[in-house]
């Protein structure tokens, strides 16, 4: 006789998120805590030492038959979070981190400060708004697609009129990524006054989707970026389209200057003898191609603007 096994599987799930996170014992869930948060330290504008991006660490936990999947359900459950020292919260130190409910945002009290650095770049902006909130901020946080090398990193901050210049700043780190001045010291997150009573919109660059257009781009040469490491400028663009093929790139558009207007081109309407002037990544394994007949731009001296969303390039020679 055929049995209906929902409602045995239904019988283990009866654990909530929040019951579960109280499953394991204290000292076991900080523990667990420890290994899975276990990161160096982004530094800060105070020079500390910044991490490169690595994998997540594989976490490999030995229990009973039994238990495994009331266990299962608890570290779902729970994620580590850590204040700025061990007097911010009453029983937290920095050997047995609180144990809490995933949050889509890291707050740190440091002073007089609070640093806040993003923690699920895919969450809905409105718990981002909730989140800030309940630390008594009225700050609109969202995510952009963005190049590569930039992902991770502050790429616009705006705050209201009237605020003082140390109420809103950047936190920064030396090396995770490569500014369009040619700079490594890029904003990792954002420092804001204890107390701030004015509003602030803060946009972090993503991971873009398949198919999604940049909204943010680092040079194209960047480290990190699918035209590191080539020399292109001046070249013809037959001979930079062939380079680009080695790396499995494509070129969905380009721009040229007509007079002083910067007229979009498809492929097929660009001859390969024409030169390259400039590169701006356009989605992933793409990028934009800014042409003209000439070695060097004739028009007007400057390169010629970048499509909407896309940061004109900086020539860099």
């Amino acid at each position: 006789m055929k049995r209906d096994i929902d409602p045995l599987i239904g019988g283990l799930a009866s654990v909530t998120d929040r019951q579960a996170a109280g499953l394991l014992p204290e000292d076991a869930a900080a523990a667990l805590a420890d290994r899975i948060t276990a990161t160096a330290s982004l530094s800060t504008v105070d020079g500390s030492p910044a991490p490169h991006r690595r994998r997540s660490p594989v976490l490999r936990i030995g229990l009973p038959l039994a238990a495994a999947g009331v266990a299962c359900a608890a570290v779902t459950a729970v994620v580590a979070t850590r204040d700025g020292g061990p007097g911010d919260t009453p029983g937290v130190t920095a050997t047995s981190p609180r144990v809490s409910l995933v949050s889509a945002l890291s707050f740190t009290r440091r002073g007089g400060y609070i640093d806040v650095r993003v923690r699920d770049p895919l969450a809905d902006p409105k718990r981002y708004k909730e989140e800030f909130a309940a630390h008594g901020l009225d700050v609109t946080l969202s995510m952009v697609p963005a190049s590569p090398s930039i992902v991770g990193t502050v790429v616009m901050m705006e705050t209201s009129e009237n605020t003082g210049e140390r109420d809103v700043t950047t936190i920064t780190a030396k090396g995770e990524c490569v500014t369009g001045g040619g700079g490594d010291v890029c904003p990792v997150g954002v420092r804001i006054r204890t107390g701030y009573k004015g509003t602030a919109q803060i946009v972090f660059g993503r991971d873009a989707r398949p198919g999604e257009q940049y909204d943010s781009t680092a040079p194209a040469s960047a480290p990190g970026e699918v035209m590191h490491g080539m020399t292109y400028r001046r070249h013809r663009v037959g001979e930079v389209l062939a380079a680009l093929r080695e790396r499995q790139v494509t070129v969905p558009e380009y721009r040229a200057m007509e007079g002083n207007v910067s007229k979009a081109l498809k492929p097929g309407q660009v001859p390969p003898t024409w030169y390259v002037h400039d590169a701006v990544p356009w989605a992933k394994n793409q990028v934009l191609l800014f042409v003209g007949p000439g070695p060097t731009e004739q028009a007007s001296g400057q390169p010629p603007s970048a499509p909407p969303g896309v940061p004109s390039p900086t020539p860099t020679g």
